[in-house]
């Protein structure tokens, strides 16, 4: 939440300072409006969250919203101001339609939040005035404050986090937004900077660093926020490399009138729409490296075939059409060369009359051809079959589209097995984050009944300290593989969302049914998994290790617990954002249940 306020008399901060209590008539409250802008999902457009934005600049006196927070913490008042600026957050959010399922972005002052326990407070009490819960918060961290250098302010940061439940990091790769901190912090949302987000398109070293911090992020369970997106450009590279959520010009402005906020913007499906790069057709990666070569007609005459070949010397073949743009074959400067050294060609050319007589049917060869929606591995094949190719015809509606040189499908090839790499979990070779929310979405879209389960080990991080991470390891191993041997179904779906949390997604399938197949596969890991244990600790049945405590205790041995999402009969499942609250309380239920499976119906 940016801050800046309206021109304030001395006077009147001055005796808002006074007060410990923040209220109403607090100078700031009643000059500063908020903005919302929308964060939304950037696969479908729907909205996440708004972030709330500071106005009323113009009379403030303040150059910026960081001199505003720096002369209030120099009176003395800061907890006080900022308290105000939260309370009209609170109170504009409270107003948007639907915003029991929305997120509320506060960017706190880091020396407010080092106060510790009035900010927890304040937050707590403004919470249950406007009808809010925790769900409902996204609370940013400043990148100003250095809380990596100061152990109460990141003790009251780590108290803030338990009290609301989740953080987020905001302006991930500047100021102290850095590694330490994602590190000790374990955002529950990560905003990348502008600056790594700006002209992405063109920057392949931008390009390399998000695709790193996104799969970090993933692995570590984190949501991933681009923010600053202003062109569609930068959107299509971010929703390509994994970002979950987008905010920016490119979606919508900062807005006061809370009249013209959505809850899903139709640009962003315009977007989707236009973006031929879809993953199940390889569309993005053949468009990519396609060269759009003009075409020649096959009615040209010859004439009209050496001036082109004269025009472009470095060109050695040019793609033939008809008049309708139907794709021909190719023709070969060397084809007409032989023209010249053959008995009659000299004669041929020497004859105007019968130059222009001479059709280029005669010339074209016949080239390797596929459609563009074709899969780079098709496109491959074909280009296979015929050994003397320089490459493939692309073609779409069955007319030419376009040429991909040989070099060009190895890139394809190439980038391909890296995408693949990128959206496997890297232990498992199970599909990772991206292709679980891919699966999630269009369970959403879809009219067929949907189970979504959400599993994760009991006691495993004692396991892990105890055994050593090789052995923690062959663990979510042996898991991975006992889900793959059972759901192995085209209306399955098993995905690894990292560490020893996975995910499975059942298609038409009724709830019992769902559930006793969890069972099944519940009951296979934990009688597999006894192998990894020592003979000692099987017989026990148990092993002792240090508790989070810092105790000896006694930790039963490995099983898995799930929570179950039910799509109720006639109706889609909502947003799974909206239910993560849900989840994750339904999931600690589960691991307290005999049967270590939590059923909710939605």
């Amino acid at each position: 939440m940016n801050v800046v306020a309206a021109a304030i008399p001395s006077a009147a901060l001055e005796s808002g300072a006074k007060s410990r209590e923040p209220r109403v008539g607090h100078p700031l409250a009643q000059i500063l409006d908020i903005a919302f802008q929308p964060i939304v999902d950037i696969h479908t457009g729907r909205v996440f969250g708004y972030e709330a934005l500071m106005r009323n600049a113009g009379a403030a006196g303040f150059a910026s919203p960081v001199a505003l927070m720096d002369a209030r913490a120099e009176v003395g008042d800061l907890p006080e101001s900022e308290a105000a600026i939260v309370e009209r957050a609170f109170a504009r959010f409270a107003e948007i339609g639907g915003h029991q399922n929305l997120k509320l972005f506060l960017n706190l002052d880091g020396r407010t939040i080092a106060a510790g326990e009035p900010i927890r407070s304040t937050l707590a009490r403004l919470k249950r005035r406007h009808g809010l819960s925790n769900a409902n918060l996204a609370i940013e961290v400043s990148e100003r404050y250095d809380f990596a250098g100061h152990e109460a302010g990141f003790a009251a940061l780590l108290d803030l986090r338990t009290e609301f439940g989740s953080l987020t990091l905001d302006d991930f790769g500047a100021g102290h937004a850095n590694l330490q901190m994602f590190y000790h912090v374990e955002p529950n949302i990560l905003k990348l900077d502008r600056f790594i987000i700006s002209s992405i398109g063109s920057d392949p070293k931008k390009v390399v660093f998000l695709q790193h911090i996104v799969k970090m992020a993933h692995l570590l369970g984190s949501l991933v926020v681009a923010e600053g997106v202003e062109t569609a450009q930068e959107y299509y590279v971010c929703r390509e490399l994994g970002c979950d959520l987008v905010q920016g010009y490119a979606v919508a402005r900062p807005t006061t009138d809370l009249a013209t906020l959505r809850l899903s913007y139709s640009n962003v499906v315009a977007l989707l729409h236009k973006d031929r790069r879809r993953k199940d057709t390889d569309l993005d990666l053949v468009m990519s490296q396609l060269d759009e070569i003009a075409p020649i007609n096959v009615e040209d005459g010859i004439d009209a075939v050496f001036e082109r070949f004269r025009q472009q010397p470095d060109s050695s073949f040019f793609p033939v059409v008809d008049r309708v743009g139907l794709a021909i074959g190719l023709i070969h400067e060397r084809d007409l060369k032989a023209i010249l050294y053959s008995k009659y060609g000299r004669d041929l050319l020497q004859n105007r009359h019968r130059r222009k007589q001479a059709t280029l049917s005669a010339f074209v060869k016949p080239c390797a051809m596929a459609n563009v929606t074709a899969s780079a591995e098709k496109i491959l094949e074909v280009f296979a079959s015929r050994p003397d190719s320089e490459g493939v015809v692309i073609t779409e509606e069955s007319r030419y589209r376009g040429f991909l040189h040989a070099r060009s499908l190895l890139r394809i090839i190439n980038e391909k097995n890296l995408q693949l790499a990128r959206d496997q979990n890297p232990l498992s070779r199970l599909p990772g984050n991206m292709l679980i929310h891919e699966y999630i979405a269009a369970a959403q879209a879809s009219d067929s009944t949907y189970h979504l389960a959400y599993l994760d080990f009991d006691n495993f991080k004692p396991f892990n300290d105890t055994y050593g991470f090789r052995v923690g390891d062959r663990a979510i191993l042996m898991c991975a593989d006992v889900l793959r041997g059972a759901f192995a179904r085209d209306d399955r779906f098993v995905g690894h969302v990292g560490g020893d949390d996975f995910f499975v997604g059942f298609k038409g399938a009724s709830g019992d049914e769902a559930i006793a197949e969890l069972q099944a596969v519940l009951a296979k890991f934990k009688n597999d998994v006894e192998s990894l244990y020592a003979p000692e600790d099987r017989a026990k049945g148990y092993i002792e290790a240090t508790s989070r405590t810092g105790n000896k205790d006694k930790f039963p041995l490995l099983t898995i617990s799930g929570a179950v999402i039910h799509s109720t009969s006639g109706r889609h499942l909502p947003p799974i954002d909206h239910l993560s609250a849900t989840i994750a309380e339904a999931k600690k239920a589960a691991k307290q249940a005999s049967e270590k499976i939590v059923r909710v119906a939605v």
